[in-house]
């Protein structure tokens, strides 16, 4: 899939629901994000892994 048809296709959750990504889809995520734009130069930015332990 072509990343045009990711961004047009793609749908918003209102509830998360188990189970949570983790390892190496997780890591994805994570570099995925990373390479983001920072159009509006809003550094410094931070990754909240919230995992249900605790």
């Amino acid at each position: 899939m072509d990343a045009l048809s990711l961004l047009t296709q793609r749908r918003s959750i209102p509830r998360l629901l188990a189970p949570a990504p983790e390892g190496e889809a997780l890591q994805n995520m994570l570099a995925a994000g990373l390479r983001a734009p920072d159009h509006g130069a809003l550094t410094p930015w931070e990754f909240v892994i919230a995992t249900g332990e605790g």
